[in-house]
């Protein structure tokens, strides 16, 4: 083999050099572990000195500092494992009452980092376990940097007697509630979290009566959460939320729930969100654009607070593109809604 040698740089004249003496001695030596280690040893310099390049004196000089343009490959992307576990917390209310939630930090993150957080609530009947299998927030929170909180409404309702005690055992006490029960444990375990941790913008999302909880935060003339995304389910009444600020407020609902039907209970779910609309300030007219096959966006223009819905044609009471969940009707796997939620609360 010929090699230019006056055509070398200094660094290419050094890697072809030891390449010389490692061929030299693999002639005098037989012994198959040496001549591995001395290939190492060649394949670790070239490597080591192809990252230098040489300036006018023939002097190798360190590479650029500057960073190279951060990219991502498809195959990163579908081999995520989750980072960390959740932690399963219990939580004492100043009344005294004893609750649950998950807590889970995003990988990488250290005591002195700081992070958004995430509310996500479960619908009634579930779990704050099921809903964090079904809505998939861990990879994204992972990759944005989120904190991510998944309380529970299992209790006792503390009166039995009551017509939707049953369904408050399980559910939210949010829309037709007596009390605040479960506005003050969220209101307590907000003020916890921001005080162990450096806490950023706080975010509420829930499964259909995870999303009447959400309205009911979004309602609060004062609330600790920037923007509010229910899905399945929403409300406004006028007399708990009319004297709100604006709200930052997006919604999810497929034309074939049979659970919460898109046609409502009194009001359709069209005209829950006008009259989000109208809160917010927006133009009267919505407009809409297909973001896919079955999926429409409702959207209105002009607002104090961004207001807008999707219409999942054909879907059921489900999570758009959520994990599987027993009880739960079937979901498009075109989208994700958990991706389009946090879009909506980091603009």
């Amino acid at each position: 083999m010929y090699f230019d040698v006056s055509a070398m740089s200094f660094a290419s004249l050094l890697i072809w050099e030891k390449s010389r003496q490692i061929f030299r001695r693999q002639d005098r030596h037989k012994h198959r572990q040496k001549n591995c280690q001395q290939t190492l040893l060649f394949l670790l310099l070239s490597f080591a000195l192809s990252g230098c390049s040489v300036n006018g004196s023939g002097v190798p000089v360190p590479p650029s500092s500057a960073r190279p343009a951060a990219t991502q490959s498809n195959s990163a992307a579908n081999s995520y494992s989750p980072g960390r576990p959740y932690e399963s917390r219990t939580f004492i209310t100043r009344a005294g009452d004893r609750r649950h939630y998950l807590f889970r930090l995003p990988a990488g993150f250290e005591q002195d980092s700081c992070a958004d957080v995430i509310f996500d609530f479960h619908g009634a009947g579930s779990t704050a376990e099921r809903e964090f299998r079904y809505s998939g927030f861990a990879a994204l929170a992972d990759r944005e940097g989120i904190i991510l909180v998944h309380p529970d409404a299992n209790k006792i309702y503390i009166d039995p007697q009551h017509r939707l005690a049953s369904y408050w055992d399980n559910a939210w006490e949010a829309n037709l509630r007596e009390r605040n029960y479960d506005l003050n444990f969220i209101l307590e375990l907000v003020d916890t979290i921001k005080a162990e941790h450096c806490a950023q913008d706080f975010f509420a999302t829930g499964m259909s009566a995870g999303g009447d909880m959400v309205s009911a935060l979004a309602c609060l003339v004062d609330t600790p959460f920037k923007a509010f995304a229910p899905v399945t389910y929403r409300y406004y009444n006028d007399a708990e939320c009319g004297a709100a600020g604006p709200r930052p407020l997006l919604s999810f609902h497929g034309d074939a729930d049979r659970t919460v039907p898109i046609e409502g209970f009194g009001e359709p779910m069209s005209e829950v969100m006008r009259r989000w609309a109208t809160h917010n300030s927006c133009d009267r007219q919505a407009f809409t654009q297909r973001i896919s096959t079955n999926v429409l966006r409702y959207y209105w223009r002009n607002c104090a607070a961004e207001t807008e819905w999707y219409l999942i044609e054909g879907d059921g009471h489900a999570w758009l593109g959520g994990g599987s969940s027993a009880g739960i009707e079937r979901e498009t796997e075109e989208l994700s809604a958990s991706e389009l939620i946090w879009d909506f609360f980091k603009q």
